[in-house]
């Protein structure tokens, strides 16, 4: 009897023993799955050289897009189309001191942009009450886009995250990309100027992977000038 009962207690240590290692195993193997998961995330991280590749460029035609402007109203690109030529410019933030000088240079030149037959949009991921803090601050007079999430960017190819390095250098200058923009990621779009025509041509398109260089004003209105010539000799039967 004694020795059924030592047999027992032997056979329930046994099983109880080898339940908690098959536990321990499978804690094991989730967590080398969770490690292999993000290393899979870093691995697929896209890079500034990786987006400029994917941008968008000369030839395509631009995604349609609606989006809410500095005063929360819905702006729809297909309607933006019907008025003229687009000019789309992606600007990282209302933070970005390149992006505010940018976006008063094209103020600047907006008359001479309008007298080719085109408007500007600019659009970023930040919200509407930040789209109307960067018109006020930068007296512009075209109109401001909020891009949530950076999907319409990301429609361009554009999009690209912050390596690790560069996101925690900017948090210590107070700028938790994730936390202002309200992203999984920090990402920021490449800093992109596109020319489109009323077919939703893209005929000029400007991307860096340094966010310092901007297109020119003076080349965007060259290639608006010579768009409205080519159309007025199609007119003319030229």
């Amino acid at each position: 009897m004694k020795k059924n009962l030592f047999l027992m207690i032997a056979l329930l240590s046994a099983l109880t023993l080898n339940v908690f290692s098959q536990d321990e195993m499978k804690k094991d193997e989730m967590k080398k799955d969770e490690m292999m998961k993000k290393d899979a995330m870093m691995a697929k991280a896209v890079t500034p050289d990786d987006a400029a590749k994917t941008a968008l460029n000369v030839g395509a035609k631009m995604p349609s897009f609606t989006l809410s402007d500095a005063n929360g109203k819905s702006v729809n690109s297909d309607d933006l189309l019907k008025k003229g030529n687009l000019v789309v410019v992606f600007y990282r933030g209302a933070w970005c001191p390149f992006c505010n000088v940018y976006l008063k240079k094209l103020q600047e030149n907006l008359s001479n942009i309008k007298a080719q037959g085109a408007n500007i949009v600019a659009i970023s991921v930040e919200n509407p009450d930040k789209s109307l803090s960067v018109a006020q601050k930068n007296k512009v007079e075209f109109t401001v886009l909020s891009d949530p999430n950076l999907d319409t960017a990301r429609k361009f190819g554009i999009v690209y995250q912050l390596d690790s390095a560069t996101d925690e250098k900017y948090k210590t200058y107070g700028l938790d990309l994730v936390k202002m923009n309200g992203t999984t990621k920090p990402e920021l779009p490449l800093s992109s100027t596109y020319i489109v025509n009323s077919n939703s041509e893209i005929v000029y398109a400007f991307h860096d992977v340094d966010y310092k260089k901007r297109a020119e004003p003076s080349v965007i209105i060259e290639t608006l000038t010579q768009m409205k010539k080519a159309m007025m000799s199609k007119k003319d039967g030229k």
